[in-house]
């Protein structure tokens, strides 16, 4: 591996300010089915934060950034993201784990050149060599500039593979790594677990893999939205296109990665030969053929498509028990079909005609059927009306009209329970154009579901087919239907609310910690007799405990942090038993003893 670094490691434990690392993996991933793309390996960057207590390297905790085109995240950015308001104030993650003498490694994807020798060169070190004030790839004839924060997972892959390696030599001692992936983070350390596992040769060395709101069915950007950045951008014509809307499209949704994650991608419905008309027999659901190749890659590696060797938890930010989330007043639910723009008389100045107006309406996707269970069929989600007056009378200019239809197993994925996106994120720093100005006063939405909750709890499905207004209900693991309760994950935080994307609370964090120190987990001969998890952690007055196996005879006890016995009880475990609990808010040790005398122990949070 080739690294760059900007001050020796070995003055790490005598530094404030941790130092970046840079590097090019050492392997290239398979690009086989990625017609035209090119495989080479990618550049990637991270810097190690040693614990506050010892300062040496030996517990890293590896923190992979998510989906970031442009690389706006410095690792600095992805620090502070880690910040959370709490009882106790303003806190962060990495500040917490680091006092208790974990490490804190983040790794970033940024921005690059492809030099025409097949060099990398980090976009922070290029130069305006053609002095026109943009760095771009006319200063490096020949170069293709990469965009790291959304280029191929399985690129990134590579890097963190490389990443685990390093510090697996470099730690001092045997501890074990601990992995979070937040948002597509999440799929690329899947990606890295899956690879390694699946090479008899690599030991990845890591205990637990924390996934945050990552979408291992997929991820949501509303059909409509995307029909209008592209048509805006593109299809109205020289004169009237909203340039600024191009770099929104060409850099984030025809990125490598939107195309791997998007579960309804525009381009699927583009007529062919078009790069903004809509083919109006596509009105389904549809994919970028990348999303097909890319699920087959991170399938195909181990046996159930996720690491066999970790233990596997979930983090998600969508709401657990199927609640909608809000239009702008706070108040309205946003439901299938829901209006989100709706904006007539729009004057266009600079158009070559007159007196030019617009009307713009974007929908979200459908319900399948209404409310007497009849099909609803084709609706409208997109609508773009431009007019001018010309001698004797107004003279259409455009006239689009972009329909679409849900499936038969689910309403539109658009109006769905999930992790949150702020569409500040499509159009901040576009402001200025009287039409992106009007366009973002008018929204009825300002977030829309981006990874919904049956995504980032990886449920499985059959047929390809995905409910995602599925009822969540993971003490029934068969369930009904084509979408079912089963997991791959043995432990899981789902919050009642909807959130905004890895958005961290002072109720996931803790959920998070239980799992890092993992000092109060269950025993290895416990878990040898049943598979035990807690429905929803933290609680409020009912603590329901799911195991595998009938077990009789099980002494059940709850511990205060000060070591107090606060609660005890006798009984057989069901599959799903609910136990009542009025304890006041706060950390608590459950413990789970076994006739047999096996122990099983785990952290509760109680709201």
């Amino acid at each position: 591996m080739m690294k760059k670094y900007f001050l020796p490691l070995l003055l790490f434990p005598f530094c404030v300010q941790a130092q970046t690392i840079e590097f090019e993996s050492t392997r290239t991933a398979d690009f086989t089915g990625y017609t035209g793309e090119t495989e080479f390996a990618g550049l990637g960057e991270y810097e190690i934060f040693l614990d506050t207590d010892t300062g040496v390297l030996d517990k890293p905790i590896i923190l992979v950034d998510g989906f970031d085109p442009g690389d706006t995240r410095t690792i600095a950015g992805l620090y502070s993201l880690l910040d959370f308001t709490g009882s106790e104030g303003d806190q962060n993650l990495a500040d917490l784990v680091r006092a208790q003498g974990f490490d804190v490694v983040i790794l970033n994807f940024p921005s690059y050149f492809r030099l025409n020798d097949n060099s990398l060169l980090n976009i922070d070190d290029a130069t305006d060599t053609n002095a026109d004030m943009v760095i771009d790839e006319l200063d490096y004839p020949g170069s293709t500039l990469v965009n790291g924060g959304a280029d191929f997972i399985e690129r990134n892959s590579m890097l963190l593979v490389d990443l685990i390696e390093t510090l697996n030599a470099d730690k001092v001692g045997d501890e074990e790594l601990v992995i979070i992936g937040p948002s597509m983070g999440g799929l690329i350390s899947r990606f890295a677990l899956n690879f390694m596992e699946n090479d008899a040769g690599l030991d990845h060395e890591t205990r637990l893999w924390i996934s945050f709101d990552s979408p291992h069915l997929g991820a949501n950007v509303p059909l409509g939205f995307q029909h209008q950045f592209n048509f805006l951008g593109f299809g109205l014509g020289d004169d009237l296109n909203v340039v600024q809307l191009q770099d929104v499209v060409n850099g984030l949704l025809k990125s490598p990665a939107a195309r791997q994650l998007l579960v309804d991608h525009f381009e699927a419905h583009l007529m062919d030969g078009s790069e903004f008309d809509f083919d109006p027999t596509k009105l389904l659901p549809e994919a970028h053929p990348y999303r097909a190749i890319f699920e087959n890659n991170i399938n195909s590696l181990t046996p159930t498509g996720f690491p066999q060797n970790t233990r596997n938890v979930s983090i998600i930010n969508g709401s657990g028990i199927g609640a909608a989330y809000k239009a702008v007043d706070g108040t309205t639910d946003v439901t299938p079909g829901f209006v989100a723009l709706a904006i007539e008389d729009l004057e266009i100045p600079g158009s070559p005609l007159p007196q030019t107006t617009a009307d713009i309406n974007i929908n979200f996707t459908p319900f399948t059927e209404d409310d007497m269970g009849n099909n609803v069929g084709p609706q409208l989600i997109s609508k773009v009306f431009v007019e001018g007056f010309l001698i004797f009378g107004f003279i259409t200019l455009v006239d689009v009209e972009i329909q679409a239809e849900a499936p038969s197993f689910s309403d539109g994925v658009d109006a769905a329970s999930g992790g949150l996106f702020d569409l500040g994120g499509f159009t901040d720093g576009l402001g200025g154009d009287p039409i992106i100005d009007n366009f973002l006063t008018s929204l009825t939405v300002d977030k829309f579901s981006f990874i919904p909750s049956v995504s980032g709890m990886a449920l499985e499905i059959t047929n390809n087919e995905v409910n995602w207004y599925h009822d969540i209900n993971l003490g029934d693991p068969g369930g009904t239907g084509d979408t079912l309760n089963n997991t791959p994950f043995v432990n899981w935080y789902m919050p009642d609310a909807n959130e905004n994307h890895v958005e961290l609370t002072e109720q996931n964090v803790a959920f998070a910690l239980t799992e890092i120190f993992q000092e109060t987990l269950s025993n290895t001969d416990f878990e040898n007799i049943a598979s035990i998890k807690v429905e929803k952690n933290p609680i409020e007055n009912e603590l329901t405990i799911l195991s595998s196996e009938v077990l009789d005879d099980v002494n059940i006890s709850l511990i205060d942090i000060t070591g107090k016995l606060v609660f005890s009880s006798h009984q057989t475990l069901d599959r799903r038993s609910n136990i009542p609990l009025n304890l006041d808010s706060g950390l608590y040790i459950l413990s789970l003893q076994s006739k047999e005398n096996f122990n099983y122990r785990t952290k509760i949070i109680i709201k």
